[in-house]
Formats: structure tokens, sequence, C-alpha cells
């Protein structure tokens, strides 16, 4: 039987499934409206499937590696240690489908109608989904675009030559390959560094810049380099990308302009990390036929409530431009519901945490030191190594240390985590943050003991000259 030319009429049409829209949907069925949602891959979008939750897996599975080592020097001989990397995927793809699972019932708990396909937009209330049975016009009173990114191209480097991925496909390989090149030094490439460096891979990273991650301060790049190898060996900075060719075993070599003298970089895999696009996603759902205007960059504009400018229709996540972070879609997705039920709700998140999983993980919320030294006269700086932490100590985790950032008053604009569970303890920064906290507070609360947070409150404690274990 085929949909074609069937109609549906919904409150409100989501289009996109990963973090922005799946929270858009269910929020607005949570608000009282009649919610269609409509996906052409998979529910739970990049972050879930070809993104964070893979990556995060994998980068876990191979910490082991380096845990395993420390087990034997602690008493516990564990012998030979082999990795079978399939069964690493298998339990990956179980988590994934654990996730999946689970927002699929989420969806069905808040009778949220799941629809497959390609929808495009007609004018600014109604879409057409282009599905395997037909084609499905949906009309709408209100809509949000949660359309997502897709890994960014360079010229020359397509992913449609052999042996060229992206941060997608490189999550997929079914054997841990000796030798990989990644193009782009920011947190994605450096992740992938953690992975493979970790369960034996050579890996070689080529960044434009002059040093990789740029979003991060010097100290936070320089402390990770210092902790391992595996971040300043084969790290080459100033180096631009020029060609590629293949050996005479078929495998791709990199060649690069490395300040003024060429490199040739051969590995099993180049991996292009240079970034995301949302051009392609966005094009496929036919603004065009809507009011909606793009901004001086090329997304979607918004204005506090995710709405664009076409009264009806919202957008969420990378649509809406960056940060392209999954934390930033879950936030706009909700205003976006919500306002679009009618609700006075409106974007009120002042403070969002930054995390990458490199080894040690980093984690940055607010002002840094030198942002919050342009905007005042004077700053209190709080600062404690991770190795005066007993948690940190006792779980092997000494590398790194805790910094925050208040004004003059003590009032708190920044925390910086370098560490063990740094992507755990910023959660305390920030909703100190959101609080208008002070290190005063932050210090004067009882912390349980031995745990990595204690090393917030004493970096708060630093800031007035009163840390009990900063030296």
């Amino acid at each position: 039987m085929s949909h074609a030319d069937s109609a549906l009429a919904t409150d409100l049409l989501v289009i996109g499934a990963g973090p922005g829209g799946y929270t858009a949907a269910i929020r607005g069925a949570q608000r009282g409206l009649d919610v269609v949602l409509v996906e052409r891959e998979t529910v739970g979008g990049v972050c879930i499937n070809h993104g964070c939750i893979p990556a995060k897996s994998l980068i876990h599975a191979a910490g082991f590696q380096k845990d395993i080592q420390h087990w034997s020097d602690i008493g516990i001989e564990t012998g030979e240690v082999s990795v079978d990397f399939d069964a690493i995927q298998d339990w990956k793809n179980d988590v994934i489908e654990r996730l999946t699972d689970n927002i699929r019932a989420g969806l069905d708990d808040h009778d949220v109608r799941l629809l497959g396909g390609t929808a495009s937009f007609r004018d600014s209330s109604t879409v057409v989904v282009e599905g395997e049975r037909g084609d499905r016009t949906i009309e709408f009173d209100n809509a949000i675009v949660a359309t997502g990114s897709e890994p960014l191209e360079l010229p020359g480097l397509g992913f449609d030559n052999d042996r060229v991925i992206s941060s997608r496909e490189v999550l997929q390989l079914d054997a841990v390959p000796e030798e990989l090149v990644v193009v782009g030094g920011g947190y994605i490439g450096m992740e992938a560094v953690t992975k493979f460096a970790k369960f034996g891979s050579s890996v070689r990273v080529v960044e434009a810049r002059d040093r990789v991650l740029g979003m991060f301060e010097e100290e936070i790049v320089d402390t990770i380099q210092e902790t391992s190898e595996m971040y300043t060996d084969g790290i080459y900075t100033n180096a631009m990308a020029t060609g590629l060719e293949y050996d005479d075993e078929g495998r791709p070599v990199l060649l690069v302009d490395h300040d003024g003298t060429e490199r040739r970089l051969s590995a099993d895999y180049v991996i292009v990390a240079a970034g995301r696009d949302t051009t392609a996603a966005r094009d496929r759902i036919a603004l065009e036929n809507t009011d909606v205007e793009l901004t001086e960059r090329g997304y979607i504009e918004t204005d506090d409530q995710l709405r664009t400018t076409d009264e009806n229709i919202f957008a969420v996540g990378d649509a809406a431009g960056e940060p392209f972070l999954a934390h930033v879609a879950y936030e706009e997705g909700k205003v976006a519901a919500a306002a679009a039920a009618g609700d006075d709700a409106a974007l009120g998140t002042d403070y969002l945490p930054s995390v990458m999983y490199t080894d040690p993980e980093v984690a940055v919320v607010g002002h840094s030191e030198s942002e919050a030294r342009e905007a005042y006269a004077d700053v209190l700086v709080g600062r404690v190594p991770m190795s005066s932490s007993g948690r940190a100590l006792s779980a092997n985790k000494p590398a790194g240390y805790v910094k925050v950032v208040a004004a003059p008053d003590g009032e708190l604009l920044g925390a910086q985590v370098v560490g063990a569970r740094a992507s755990d303890t910023i959660a305390e920064a920030t909703l100190a943050l959101e609080l208008d906290a002070t290190v005063d507070d932050l210090r004067g609360t009882a912390h349980a003991h031995p745990t990595f947070p204690e090393a917030l409150a004493d970096a708060a404690a630093d800031a007035v000259g009163e840390s009990i274990h900063s030296h």
C-alpha cells in the first residue's frame, strides 16, 4: 500500500531525531501537542549513532590498555593481554542499540508519531516526506528543524577517495589500523588520537594552525601534551595538506606542506576531522520555500526562543549554528518545543560546558583566565594539581589540575578542569556559575572525601590563599 498523496495534520512537526529533535518531540508532547517526528536515518542522530556515544565507548575500552599495566604494577597479575576488536565493536553497538531503544520507548510513551523519510518544505505550513512507501504530505501549525550536520570535506580529500574517511567511518573500522593520519587538530581529531593510540595505532596529526586544540587555553594544551607522548610525537602544526597519492600497496599517502617542507605521510587511513558542515542537511529540506533566513555564516537565524524569521518554524542544534554540542541541542529542543506550545520559554543557559575526552580529560565552562583578565583589572585565580587529590592518586590518575577564575569581589567567572572525571566535575562548576555563586560558596560547600570534585573546592580556596592541599 502506498502512502502517496496521503496527508497528515499535526500541531508540531519535528524534522530530525537527533538530540535536539527527539528532545523537542517529547517536550512538545509533554506540553499537550500532537507531534510528528521525521527521521531519514536512525533515531538518536549523529551523537548516539556515529559520534559522541560510539566514540566515548571506544575511548573507554581503549583506556583499559593503560589501566591493565597499572594493575600489574600494584600486584594484580593479568598475564598477556590481547584485544578482540570485533568484540569491542559488538559491545559498542550494543550500547548504541540500548540507547536508541530507550529513545524509541520514550517517543512511544508520549504518543509521538515517528515517520521514516526525508522531509522538505512545500511552504511555511506544509512538508512532504519522501519515504520508501511513497510521499506523504504533512500540514503543521509549528515545525522544528533539527537536521544536524555532517563531516566537512576538504578539497582533494573528499570521502569518495579510497581510504579517506570521516570521524563517522573511523568508528566502524573492523580492525585496529597500524597507522592513521588525522587531518585536523581539534577535539574530534585529538579524541581519535586518544582511542587508537591506546589500541596500538601509530597516529599522526596534521593541523593548519600553530597549535592543536585552538579552542582551549595554551596551558590546557601544554598540560595534556606533557602528560603523554601520544599528544606530542607525530603532531605537525603549521601544516597544510596539499595532495593525496597512493603507494604500491594502495595505501594513501598524504602530501603535507609543513613550514615550507614537504612531508609524505603514509597510513592505512586518512581521517579528515576538519569540522562539521550544515549545508547538505539544510539544503535537503528546501528552506527556500519558506520565509526562513540564514545568518552570514550560513546557519538558520533564530532568536532566544529558537524561532526563525518564519514565525511558525524553529531551528535547534547544529542547524541553528555553533557550538555543535549535543547538550546544547538538548536545551534548545526543550525551549523550542515549549515556545511552540505557547509557553513563555527562552534560552536562558548562560554557561555551556565543553568537554574533550582526551587522556586526561578536559572540561571548561565560563571565562578562561585570559578572558577574565581582559574584562577585569584584577582577577582571583585558584589552581590545584590533581596530584594533591587523594581520589586521583588512589585511582592512579594524578595528571592535570583544577582552576577557578573569579572577579575581585569573589564572583565565580569560570572553571577549567584537566584530569580524570573532568567531564563529571565540570557539572558542579556549571551549576555554581548558573547560581551566581562565589568562591566562598564553592569552598564553603562540604565535599565527600575522597572524590574528584573536592579539587574544585580546594581551587576556590586557593583563589583566596587558603588552600589546604595546593603547593
